[in-house]
């Protein structure tokens, strides 16, 4: 299989599955982060990588789930569970909120959801089939 059609396979999923996998990243925050096992789950500076790739994952599934509508509203929602997370860290025993924490979260949403608007016709054109050089 090659590189193109495996890109293929996962832009022809139903948008319920990227919603539904969304969903349960989010879901996972909250009830993950708030069990014992959660505190000092990513020592520094590895917290930033886990926050980085979290964000950017629920980025990318919310951004395919609405079929890349909205990018703006995507970015503000996804900050806004950002800013949500870590208000409720701050309410754990053994965690705390952080500014950074937070900041990492949105740069990479703004990340993830520029890159993709900005190669959002690359992914029309592969979804049609038409050769994208």
């Amino acid at each position: 299989m090659e590189l193109r059609e495996f890109g293929l396979y996962w832009i022809r999923l139903p948008r319920s599955i990227y919603l539904l996998g969304a969903t349960i990243l989010v879901v996972a925050l909250f009830w993950g982060g708030s069990q014992p096992f959660a505190v000092g789950l990513f020592p520094a500076p590895y917290d930033k990588l886990a926050h980085s790739l979290y964000f950017a994952i629920l980025s990318l599934l919310l951004w395919f789930g609405t079929g890349g509508q909205w990018p703006v509203l995507l970015f503000v929602a996804v900050s806004a569970i950002g800013g949500l997370d870590e208000l409720h860290q701050a309410t754990l025993p053994g965690r705390q909120a952080g500014f950074y924490d937070f900041l990492t979260d949105t740069v990479a949403a703004g990340v993830v959801i520029a890159a993709l608007e900005k190669y959002k016709i690359s992914l029309a054109e592969l979804r049609n089939g038409k050769n994208v050089s």
